[in-house]
């Protein structure tokens, strides 16, 4: 399916996110194309210098979902900041007339599964930021399930996509998780939580050494993180997403998802988190589906930094 038609198919939205809503859909199907003909798990680059030294291997279905991402971007004509995985800063069509946009981006989160051929927590995802870092868009796709979740200023939102086209669309909200059955949580003890633990070296072990007493008490571990993480929360299946030290674009490319969906968004402080122009930094972030979970949580992470 030509580009063109994707973006007609979601003509229903604003310019800006039927982009978006385009552009994943269309990463959707890159990834499930390669992944069909058993390709894609080819290294093709090797990162250099100091951002993500523990994560060195860039593989053809990282880069041919980026640089299709940077294609479109530059087919667009906007002027726009994108800051991505493989590619880092990169400015497009910055000599155009317009506002800036930022465009935040991870291309292909879950590539060391997709090279082993585990088919599981393969994700895409863009988030789209104003010249001042307010957040105007945000898609994370599942690769797997043909979903994408978004958000806007209208809300959350779940749904199918078929054939490049919107179906069985749900609100992420407060109504919606108790009416699939998972009302709020408000102890730790009885929770479930989730963080990126996939990589022991760098992420589980540091983990439970710095966090063992915060997490002992949950009732259930996800090791899963990155942009989808957010999503897991406002879909209440997962109470707390504990974001530790996670690469900008993982954070930033889904999160708007997360605080459009009447859910609570802080850093490991209980502060606000904002957007900036610098896609190497790492951010400590926790998600949790109601104020007194969050603040219990706040509390133990309190606890286990002060030892």
């Amino acid at each position: 399916m030509d580009f063109k038609k994707r973006l007609e198919n979601f003509s229903d939205k604003d310019e800006i996110l039927a982009f978006n809503l385009a552009m994943v859909s269309e990463g959707l199907e890159i990834v499930k194309e390669l992944s069909d003909k058993n390709i894609g798990w080819e290294e093709v680059e090797k990162r250099l210098g100091e951002y993500k030294s523990w994560d060195p291997d860039i593989l053809k279905v990282d880069k041919d979902t980026e640089n299709t991402y940077r294609k479109r971007l530059e087919d667009w004509g906007r002027p726009v900041i994108l800051l991505s995985e493989e590619a880092g800063r990169i400015e497009i069509n910055t000599e155009k007339s317009g506002d800036i946009l930022y465009v935040v981006c991870d291309p292909f989160d879950g590539s060391y599964l997709f090279k082993h051929g585990i088919k599981d927590f393969w994700y895409s995802s863009i988030a789209f930021f104003d010249k001042n870092f307010n957040p105007v868009s945000c898609c994370v796709g599942d690769c797997v399930a043909g979903k994408i979740a978004y958000a806007c200023k209208e809300g959350a939102f779940l749904a199918d996509i078929g054939d490049a086209k919107i179906t069985k669309e749900v609100k992420l909200d407060k109504k919606y998780r108790q009416q699939m059955g998972r009302p709020d949580v408000t102890e730790i003890d009885g929770a479930s939580i989730e963080s990126y633990a996939m990589k022991p070296k760098k992420f589980l072990i540091p983990l439970v050494d710095k966090y063992r007493d915060l997490l002992l008490p949950f009732k259930f571990f996800l090791p899963n993180g990155g942009p989808y993480g957010f999503v897991d929360v406002a879909e209440g299946k997962i109470d707390v997403y504990f974001a530790m030290k996670q690469p900008f674009v993982d954070v930033f490319s889904g999160i708007f998802i997360a605080q459009q969906a009447e859910v609570i968004v802080t850093d490991f402080a209980g502060n606000k988190v904002r957007c900036s122009d610098n896609v190497k930094t790492v951010l400590d972030v926790v998600v949790s589906t109601n104020p007194q979970l969050h603040e219990k949580v706040l509390a133990k992470i309190r606890e286990c930094e002060s030892r």
